[in-house]
């Protein structure tokens, strides 16, 4: 679940404060959303949907657990993920969000159509925000997958989602501040590489096309 928690930590720091700030303000204009209880709800909503999608993504992998190259596959395409997102951060390629605009137009006008907020609404709209789609929850799915467990995988993505969730709070102060943003996405991006290198590695080594890397008991890759 390590790499859930740093997904979680610092991609949030290089990826959701510029993802997601116009929807912190979109929420923001609802009077119901001056009660920091309400913000607490549409956390949960959120946390509660990337649980769901755990759940189902670890469900799918147990299914396909007996596959031959399964393992090995999954840490490929973690790896080619990571390197993608990485190089988004830094601004080398576009944000996979773009990809799915349609989709994302459609998830703002459901936002919209809520024209009075209330506080059992309020988590009702976090649901709805955590299936916003998301390049970042797309590769925090790929380790749940991997997880080759239902429960497990809904575990991931609880760490995962708990740990986005101070970015999110302060996201109003980071997006004034330029310095430590720009300091945050270089480093969340070679966090990124180094998880993508590993998993790499370790699908390679599952194939047979390198040796597995020991240090001590613990399997690097």
């Amino acid at each position: 679940m390590l790499a859930s928690l740093l997904l979680g930590l610092l991609g949030s720091l290089g990826h959701c404060v510029g993802m997601c700030s116009a929807v912190v303000l979109l929420l923001n204009r609802h009077p119901v959303f001056q009660n920091k209880f309400a913000w607490a709800l549409v956390h949960a909503g959120r946390i509660s949907a990337y649980i769901l999608l755990g759940f189902i993504f670890g469900a799918f992998g147990q299914a396909l657990a007996s596959f031959d190259k399964f393992q090995a596959a999954l840490s490929i395409l973690f790896a080619a993920l990571a390197f993608y997102m990485a190089s988004a951060f830094i601004g080398l390629t576009p944000s996979p969000e773009i990809l799915l605009t349609s989709l994302t137009q459609r998830w703002g006008r459901a936002i919209r159509a809520f024209k009075s907020a209330s506080l059992p609404t309020s988590y009702l709209l976090g649901v709805l925000w955590g299936f916003l789609p998301c390049g970042l929850v797309l590769t925090a799915l790929v380790p749940a997958i991997a997880s080759k467990s239902a429960t497990t995988g809904a575990l991931n993505m609880l760490v995962f989602g708990l740990a986005t969730v101070p970015s999110l709070l302060a996201v109003k102060w980071l997006a004034d501040k330029s310095t430590p943003r720009l300091w945050s996405r270089g480093l969340a991006a070679v966090v990124m590489m180094i998880f993508g290198f590993q998993f790499a590695m370790r699908g390679f080594a599952s194939l047979g096309l390198v040796e597995h890397l020991m240090l001590g008991e613990i399997m690097f890759w």
